[in-house]
């Protein structure tokens, strides 16, 4: 073991030298020499310590310079943190060392549907199960993204190809909604191919779309039955199919206005334009309240903030007891910078749901995210979510971050430390966590926090936040 040791040492220091020089040493390492590395990446990485864990794969890359394994352990720790760049740049270079790879290619392919590039991920994703038919998983990601463009016929293949090698609930599960559309009995047939002891999420969801067809037999029409299984997907957020379902059903009857509320609400899902559908469910019946909440949530979406607030606000006239469309409308003051008018419309929400958590959380994270009346209201707020919902690990992050605010980090670490105990993969508590250390002159500790954020923020937000304060890009 020393002689591996001293081996690893050397080859460090010559690593540095030739990356350097352009070139890599071909001496190979001695017998045992990268197995503990695997096996102490594997262990970080089962941590969700990630940014160490892609310390050790890239050591072993460099070590192992043909193989592609330790760039494709890379490439999907960065998927799993949604680094998509990142997560490009690993596969690519696993595909240097393997241009066959499937894996790599289905990673690429990944990596560029998250990034807007939808056609070259398709072919990335045709291309890998060329080179790998048998790759887990593959075939229902590539379905889904036929889906989500409108080829109907090519995602129910793919899905066939899927259970073909792998009896695969989820694909049984996605034919199930396809067939639904024309095929009640072929949906039923494979909704009964999923086992009970199969994953919760999808037995649930075969339950929900065997009562949906239920549903939809009863609707009394053809227009009612596409209509009734669009709302059904639409409530799961299977909005592709819903927006398929929903447009047949509005062609069959071409005047309901919930038909087009709802394929319109799809549309803005999908990021389609969906205006033409919503307005014209508005004015089909302008006295119902959620063809106006659905327009306000789309003048929401598309950043026309004057035009949503009119719509929320001729929605709450028409059901002044709703409490979304308060919380809503004040999203839509926040984008016009209008903080009391803000204030004002989710403090209706909460009278509207006292006992709504949601709400609360609303309110104390608005006072927090502007930094506005912390110390009198927004320590109220956060103290009255903490006080309605004890262990909830959001409202005491919230709480330790409001104290802090407000001036008392020693109290706010208390209550930071307990929302970490109640989820301790909260990324919220472990970046306010940070800051509270740091400003109590713990920078280790703080150092700690900032590292477990880089690790499992996913949408960058308290991550670029943590890499700014850590003084580097991590």
């Amino acid at each position: 073991m020393a002689e591996v040791v001293r081996w690893v040492l050397n080859r460090g220091v010559l690593l540095v030298l030739f990356g350097l020089l352009g070139a890599v040493p071909t001496v190979p390492p001695p017998v045992g020499a990268i197995a503990p590395l695997w096996a102490e990446a594997a262990d970080l990485r089962s941590l969700k310590s990630y940014a160490a864990a892609v310390e050790i794969y890239e050591q072993i890359a460099a070590l192992s310079p043909r193989d592609p394994e330790p760039l494709l352990a890379v490439g999907e720790i960065y998927l799993a943190q949604h680094r998509w760049p990142l997560a490009e740049d690993a596969f690519n270079r696993a595909l240097v060392r393997d241009g066959g790879n499937g894996r790599a290619l289905a990673g690429l392919a990944s990596a560029r549907w998250e990034q807007g590039d939808p056609l070259r991920a398709v072919s990335l994703w045709e291309t890998a199960l060329t080179q790998n038919p048998n790759l887990p998983g593959v075939h229902v990601r590539l379905a889904l993204a036929y889906l989500d463009l409108g080829r109907l016929a090519d995602a129910e293949a793919t899905l066939r190809r899927e259970l073909v090698r792998f009896d695969d609930p989820v694909a049984h599960l996605y034919l199930a909604m396809i067939r639904s559309l024309a095929d009640a009995d072929g949906a039923r047939r494979e909704l009964a191919a999923i086992p009970d002891d199969g994953p919760p999420s999808v037995a649930a969801a075969r339950d929900y779309l065997w009562a949906a067809l239920d549903g939809a037999e009863t609707a009394g029409s053809a227009a009612g039955a596409a209509r009734s299984l669009g709302l059904a997907f639409a409530q799961i957020e299977e909005w592709s199919l819903a927006r398929v379902a929903l447009a047949r059903a509005l062609t069959l009857n071409p005047t309901d206005a919930e038909t087009m509320a709802f394929l319109g609400h799809a549309e803005a899902q999908l990021g389609r334009p969906a205006f033409a559908h919503l307005s014209a469910a508005v004015a089909a019946r302008p006295d119902w309240p959620l063809a106006h909440y659905l327009l306000g949530l789309y003048y929401l979406q598309q950043e026309v903030y004057e035009f949503a607030v009119e719509e929320f606000r001729v929605t709450l006239r028409l059901d002044p007891g709703n409490a979304q469309a308060q919380a809503d409308l004040a999203r839509a003051y926040v984008g016009l910078g209008q903080y009391l008018a803000a204030e004002e419309a989710l403090m209706g929400a909460v009278e509207s749901a006292p006992d709504d958590l949601t709400f609360r959380l609303a309110l104390a994270r608005f006072y927090a995210d502007h930094t506005f009346r912390v110390a009198d209201r927004g320590l109220a707020a956060a103290q009255a979510a903490a006080d309605l919902a004890p262990d909830n690990p959001q409202a005491r992050d919230l709480l330790g971050w409001m104290y802090f605010l407000a001036g008392d980090p020693e109290r706010a670490r208390l209550h930071l430390d307990s929302a970490l105990r109640l989820d301790p993969e909260l990324v919220s508590a472990h970046y306010h966590l940070g800051v509270v250390r740091d400003a109590l002159g713990e920078e280790e500790a703080a150092r700690f926090a900032f590292s477990r954020v880089v690790d499992l923020d996913t949408d960058g937000f308290y991550r670029d936040r943590a890499q700014k304060l850590m003084g580097g890009n991590q």
